[in-house]
Order: structure tokens, then sequence, then C-alpha cells
């Protein structure tokens, strides 16, 4: 493309290099996987509000009643609950709705604090609606502008509950007449996804964990955890989550059968918890970046263990599971270090490259983000030596295998990028939500869910072809997943 400039001067000159610019502003990026690609979505990212004790959160989306979208084009100006002597207007609902884009997905519509009482509907005002076709939009006469939506049964909020709101929107019937549009729609009754199509996604901002059904790719639900829950640990064989929260640093337990809080220990003499994980789930492993503390939580009883100081910037942690010791990345002193999982002695250290940070083993060999150099450093575990290092996108952070693949979400380039395990080489790069962390992987669907921070979004990409499926919107910055197959 080309941009004409008009000056006194030679005007060639002036568009050569503004073109030339062009072009090269398009190759780096386009490299780098920095540009998002088709189906790249973000959410309106709603502030978190913060709530009195007399308060619950409630969030609305909205899908279709059937998943494949038609012509149906509509702007909602204004979202509120309404109760026998209130109308609380509710957070981000001022949005365009195309069916055609949300098909069998589903988009965030609103969020809000309410105070805690009953609630008999929910009220949407309707801007415009039209026809989208070929491109152009054809208005439709709205039949009512304000339309009130009965809440399901005796909708009550408790005080610091969070609640999801369902709205099912049956696009075609709302277009049957050619001119007039009128709006077919209801909220659901809420429903609990079962733990085999379940998934979580933290959401510190709003104290907040979204569940997820992994079938359909859509938020079914909600649960409170203050604190700003961040990094999460579930235990299959007790059939319960834990949940690290970093400003209360607690962890609460949740049974994941019933979705309910079971129990909360605290975190003694931490600063700032900032990674979590637990190999086997008797015992937990706790990183306190800003102490610089690596400190081992006995989950069954509730109490700290251990706690030694380790490294600087204590960033990542993995279950070294033929050795049996963990494996610890520490970003300002460039090493990792092989810590005994019991005593958390320290068995051996290693340099590595520019500020390591996410950490995976595969076999023989460790891959090591090396977020600083945006490189993938390979070590020989025999030997301890780097064999290879691959360039990725900018500051990966996370790596996760499947099969042959590994993945590596680059939080900068807001990409993952695919590196063939075997070959050891980088085969693409595929662009998701903006600022990428967190992955987890559904074994039975085939997903792979990335949290991109920034974007509000989990980015679902489907293994078997590595495009990206589709994307569920949070209105809300994501911190974790966790998939319970």
């Amino acid at each position: 493309m080309e941009i004409k400039v008009f000056t006194r001067g030679s005007g060639r000159e002036w568009r050569q290099v503004i073109l030339l610019s062009l072009i090269l502003f398009g190759i780096f990026f386009g490299l780098n996987g920095c540009v998002k690609g088709a189906g790249v979505s973000s959410s309106p990212l709603v502030p978190g509000q913060k709530m009195s004790p007399q308060e619950a959160l409630v969030t609305v989306f909205v899908q279709l009643a059937q998943d494949n979208g038609g012509e149906a084009w509509l702007k909602i100006s204004a979202v509120e609950l309404v109760g026998e002597t209130s109308i609380v207007p509710l957070v981000g609902g001022n949005r365009e709705l195309a069916a055609a884009d949300i098909g069998g997905g589903q988009r965030f519509l609103a969020r809000g604090s309410v105070l805690a009482a009953d609630y008999r509907f929910l009220r949407l005002s309707l801007e415009n609606a039209a026809l989208l076709r070929g491109g152009e939009k054809f208005l439709l006469a709205l039949d009512k502008p304000v339309v009130d939506l009965p809440l399901p049964g005796n909708f009550q909020l408790q005080a610091g509950e969070s609640r999801v709101l369902i709205i099912s929107w049956d696009d075609k019937a709302s277009v049957g007449q050619a001119s007039h549009f009128t709006a077919k729609m209801a909220v659901l009754s809420p429903h609990q996804p079962l733990l085999a199509d379940l998934a979580y996604v933290s959401c510190p901002d709003i104290d907040t964990l979204y569940l997820l059904s992994t079938d359909r790719n859509r938020v079914s639900g909600s649960l409170a955890i203050k604190g700003r829950p961040s990094h999460m640990v579930y235990s299959a064989a007790r059939k319960r989550l834990y949940v690290l929260s970093e400003k209360q640093s607690t962890i609460t337990v949740v049974e994941t059968a019933t979705n309910r809080i079971v129990d909360q220990f605290k975190i003694p003499m931490i600063v700032s918890p900032s990674y979590f994980m637990s190999p086997q789930g008797n015992w937990g492993y706790i990183l306190d970046e800003g102490g610089n503390y690596l400190i081992r939580m006995d989950l069954v009883r509730g109490s700290m263990d251990k706690k030694v100081r380790l490294g600087y910037q204590p960033r990542h942690l993995v279950w070294y599971e033929a050795s049996q010791q963990l494996i610890l990345s520490s970003a300002l002193d460039q090493k990792i270090y092989f810590v005994d999982p019991e005593t958390l002695e320290t068995r051996d250290i290693v340099p590595a490259g520019s500020s390591p940070d996410g950490l995976l083993v595969d076999g023989d060999y460790l891959y090591v983000a090396e977020q600083g150099a945006n490189n993938i450093g390979i070590f020989d575990l025999d030997s301890r030596q780097v064999v290879k290092r691959l360039a990725v996108g900018f500051t990966p952070r996370r790596l996760l295998k499947k099969d042959n693949t590994l993945y590596v979400s680059n939080s900068r380039s807001n990409s993952v990028s695919l590196v063939l395990v075997r070959q050891q080489r980088v085969v693409r790069s595929i662009a998701v939500g903006s600022t990428p962390l967190e992955m987890a992987a559904a074994d039975r669907s085939k997903w792979l869910y990335v949290a991109a921070q920034d974007g509000g979004v989990i980015s679902v990409i489907d293994q078997t072809s590595n495009k990206v499926a589709t994307t569920i919107e949070l209105g809300s910055r994501p911190a974790d997943v966790v998939v319970v197959d």
C-alpha cells in the first residue's frame, strides 16, 4: 500500500521512504506474531469494583439459542438488574452483538456489584437493531426498546457471592418480520457442568473463579474467592481444587463435585506469593517472588512444613519425576535450581539464559523459557549443559507439551509458538489474545486454553489443526486456567 505525502520537496523520495518503512514494519511484526490474526478478539475489560460486605457480584453473558448465527445485529445501550424497590445499572452493557460472530460461542455483556437482595428482571435497553447482508447494515424497527427478562426461579443474591446470568438469544425468531426486531431472549437457569467437562479460570481483579464447560467452551457459572485468586492446583484423588490468593496469602479449598468452599488456611510469613504447584496433591510448593522464598505446604493438614530462601526473584517450578526433585527458575540471578522436595535443600545449580521463567521436563531434556533473550533453552538433564537454543516470540513465559508439540506462550508477541520436540525446531506461530500467559489442555476435547491477560479472554486452540477455534470472553483479566479431565 502506497501513502501519498505532499511536501515542497520531492514527493517521490518521501513516498519511497514511507513505503519501505511500512514493508519493514509488516515483516518484523509478522515474523514475531505481534499482529493479531483473524478471529483473535479481546473482551471489553470492566475494572474490578470494590464490593462492600453487603454486596454480590453479577456477570452477564449472551449466547445464541442455536449454534449457527443468522443475520441479526443488535446494539444494547444499558443493562440493569431490577428488584422490588431498586434498579441497579451494570457496567459494560454498551455492546454491539452480531449473531453470526457469536455462533456457538458466548459474549460478555455486563458486570456489577449489587446489594444482596431479591431481584426479578434483567432489563436491557436496546438502541438499534439491523440485518447484516453483504457487508451492509439494514436497520430494523424496534418493537420494544426496553426489554425485561424474568430471572430464573427465586433469584436471591447473597452477600459476598459471585453469580453468572446467561441470556439465550433466538436471533432468527427476533427478525421474523422483515422490517421489525422483537427481542426473543430468556435468562437461562444455571447448570453445573460435569467434572469431565469442566475448567476453572481465576480472575484476581474481581475475586472470582469462572467455571467453563469444555464441551461447549462457554462460561457456565462462577465462584467467589476473596483476596485476588491466582494460581490453582487440582487434586484428582481428592477431587479438590486448591486456590492461591495473593493478597490474603491464603489457600482456599474447593470441593469440585459441588463447587463449595470446604476449607481455607493461611500461608504464614510470606511477602508476595507468586506461583503455586503440587506434584501429587499432598504437598504444595509456593514461590514468594518478593521475599525470594520457596515454601512447602501440607495440603492435607493446611499447615506450612518448610521455608527456605532460594535465588532472586524465583519465577517457576516443575516436578522432575525421574529423579524425584523440584526444578526452580530464578530470574534475577539467571540460574536453575535442582531442589530436594522434602528438605528443600539445593542439589545442583545450572546457569541459564537471560531472565529464565517457565520450565518443562520432557524425557532427558529440560526446556527453559528465557524471556529476556526471547529463546527456549534446551538443557541435557544428565550433563546439565545447554544443547540448543530456539528463537521464539517476544518474552516467552510458559511451556506446555502435548504429543510431539511444545506450545510456548509469548506474552509480548500476543502469540503461541509451536516447537516440534523430536526435531527441536519452531514450525509456526499462532496469534492469540493480548498478553498470553498460563496454558492448560483438555485431553478429551483436544482443546488448548490460553489465558490472555490484557485481552480479558481465553483463546481456545484446536490441537488437531493448531488454529484458534474460538475465544471465551470474560470481561476481566484471567490469571490461571485449570482443566478437570
